[in-house]
């Protein structure tokens, strides 16, 4: 979850006052030694792909398109996005999770980590077809579903450990939101749904079964219309931490324009660079879709945090349930899940620089309250103490680059 201390560093950020940014000669000794280890330590060229590799269980719930075979593919969401834009999105690379519940589970190659380069602290992104509605980002047309994430403790590569869940922003308590369903296909009785026989999943053998999920508040989220809760002309996105929310750019829109900027930059580059979920629009340079941070992961039970430091698998399950007389049923479509790549430490603001707006956010980690150390702050954390202190600030003062034009 966003904490106060991260929302404060975010607008500090923006607009505060460099305070002490002075001199340190005595710490600069140790920051040069700490630098050296960075640079042996640096991790080297991804050997593999970033992106979800494989499909370890597709259980969709009844829907208009899960019978249909350019929606039912669940490979269809593993491997790099189509990514259609911020207002016409490419159906033709999605998977279709049905109605409420419905769900699918992917694995990495390698653990997704809790890294403190990561962009804005985000480690990982998922990808949908979602799209501003007439180009407003403070209307979207989305599906939002859940995400919830492993690690594989017991390294047997199955999804057999315990599973944490990414509350966002309207989930606060997860277990008074849990829901399950019960579908069946004696369309006959209406007792449960789904009362037209074509949604009926034919993957589904038996002739009554169930889905559940955190189901999100209806009041604000059964329409396929769905406007940020902060308002028509605000520039703080209210929504934050589900799936099938925010665009997937085309690859090499460096501005979100729906124009190709760099004819080169390749998939593996361009969809792990995560968006500013807090921020309306998305951010120059990055890929759209929606991202999040390991740490706000929490146990769906006890609501404590998961404390883990990566994850190796990923479930996705329709989080609304709501049918829409026109349109059909709510359900996510998802494209793709990335691991984001890590930046540079000391780049606060993710902008491929070290300058004078992330000296100022180090001043404001560096006053932040224990234990208000916000997730944000471990960018700064140069020597991975958990604190920022004066061999952060000399490791960040020989890092300095000034504005980098583009």
């Amino acid at each position: 979850m966003r904490n106060a201390s991260t929302t404060a560093a975010t607008t500090l950020v923006g607009g505060g006052k460099v305070r002490g940014v002075l001199g340190c000669p005595p710490c600069l000794a140790g920051a040069i030694a700490l630098l050296a280890l960075l640079a042996l330590a640096a991790e080297p060229a991804r050997a593999q792909s970033p992106f979800a590799t494989s499909v370890l269980d597709y259980s969709p719930a009844p829907g208009q398109f899960v019978n249909n075979p350019d929606f039912n593919d669940p490979t269809d969401a593993l491997g790099t996005p189509t990514g259609g834009g911020t207002v016409t999105p490419d159906n033709t690379g999605v998977v279709s999770l049905g109605g409420f519940g419905g769900s699918i589970t992917l694995a990495f190659q390698q653990t997704v980590e809790d890294h403190p380069a990561n962009p804005l602290g985000l480690d990982a992104i998922v990808f949908s077809n979602a799209f501003y509605l007439g180009g407003d980002p403070n209307r979207k047309w989305a599906e939002s579903a859940t995400i919830e994430i492993s690690l594989d403790i017991n390294a047997n590569n199955q999804p057999d450990d315990p599973w944490y869940l990414i509350p966002g922003s309207h989930i606060p308590e997860p277990a008074d939101q849990l829901v399950v369903e019960t579908w069946d296909n004696d369309f006959a009785d209406p007792t449960n749904p789904p009362a037209i026989p074509t949604w009926y999943p034919e993957s589904v053998a038996t002739s009554e079964y169930q889905t559940s999920a955190f189901q999100l508040p209806p009041a604000l989220f059964n329409t396929n219309i769905l406007a940020n809760p902060n308002g028509p002309f605000a520039e703080d996105e209210g929504i934050f931490g589900y799936a099938d929310h925010a665009p997937t750019l085309v690859l090499g829109d460096m501005n979100a324009d729906n124009i190709v900027d760099d004819t080169e930059i390749t998939a593996e580059d361009f969809y792990t660079n995560p968006d500013d979920p807090f921020t309306v629009g998305i951010r120059p340079g990055s890929c759209g879709g929606d991202a999040f941070d390991i740490a706000w992961a929490v146990d769906p039970i006890t609501n404590d945090p998961a404390d883990l430091h990566g994850f190796d698998f990923i479930r996705i399950s329709t989080a609304v349930h709501h049918l829409d007389p026109i349109f059909g049923e709510l359900s996510a479509e998802i494209d793709a899940v990335a691991d984001a790549a890590p930046g540079l430490m000391g780049d606060a603001d993710a902008d491929n620089d070290i300058d004078i707006l992330d000296f100022e956010f180090m001043q404001l980690c560096r006053v932040d309250p224990e234990p208000g150390f916000a997730p944000r702050c471990r960018v700064m954390d140069f020597n991975g103490n958990h604190r920022i202190d004066l061999a952060d600030f000399g490791a960040l003062q020989l890092a300095f680059t000034g504005v980098i034009a583009e």
